[in-house]
């Protein structure tokens, strides 16, 4: 689960099977030290109580990593969420922008496809993902599609603060184009964390 200080406006994940289902759960903000509430949650829906979310958490297979595909009908929309389902993630999609975000407030998704048309603004990235704790952030591959990016561009990336891109060029790739992507943020992490020991700074 995701949680923000209301303090200092820091976010952090906890891992949900160390949140108490049965009571609320107090913490200290490891950063400013702020007594932290988080809410039992209701029984069989996963999410705390009183937080007025209205979400139903989809069906997930125990251990199986989660994948956040936000989509609009349209050309990427089946094949991400086929592409994520063969490489082994159980698959949630979202609504609108605002029931997103939502998601995203309670759970880590390793996996996040985003077409731009879902999030025009850029509100996702911009507000929720660039926001959170680093040590969150790292855990997550962000993937931006559109029809207008070219499959792979690290400039378009970059410029964008996401992962990868994907476009319309390789679509039926789409599996092999995402799993080196994966692995690629994967790899990246692993010798970056490999550097900060080294260094004795993590």
């Amino acid at each position: 689960m995701n949680i923000q200080c209301k303090n200092c406006h820091s976010q952090f994940n906890i891992p949900d099977h160390k949140i108490p289902k049965d009571r609320d759960a107090v913490l200290n903000c490891p950063k400013c030290k702020e007594k932290i509430i988080i809410p039992a949650q209701k029984s069989g829906t996963g999410t705390p109580a009183g937080s007025g979310s209205g979400l139903r958490p989809e069906t997930a297979v125990q251990n199986q990593p989660r994948a956040l595909i936000l989509a609009l009908e349209g050309p990427f929309l089946q094949p991400a969420k086929t592409a994520a389902g063969q490489l082994g993630y159980t698959v949630e999609t979202a609504p609108n922008k605002d029931e997103a975000i939502k998601k995203m407030a309670y759970h880590v998704y390793p996996l996040v496809m985003l077409e731009d048309r879902f999030d025009p603004d850029g509100d996702i990235v911009s507000v929720h993902m660039n926001t959170l704790d680093m040590s969150v952030r790292r855990s997550i591959c962000l993937v931006l599609m559109g029809s207008s990016y070219t499959t792979g561009d690290p400039m378009t990336a970059l410029h964008a603060s996401v992962n990868g891109v994907i476009g319309p060029d390789q679509l039926s790739q789409m599996p092999g184009v995402l799993s080196q992507m994966i692995q690629a943020h994967t790899d990246f992490y692993r010798v970056y964390m490999d550097s900060m020991k080294a260094a004795g700074k993590a």
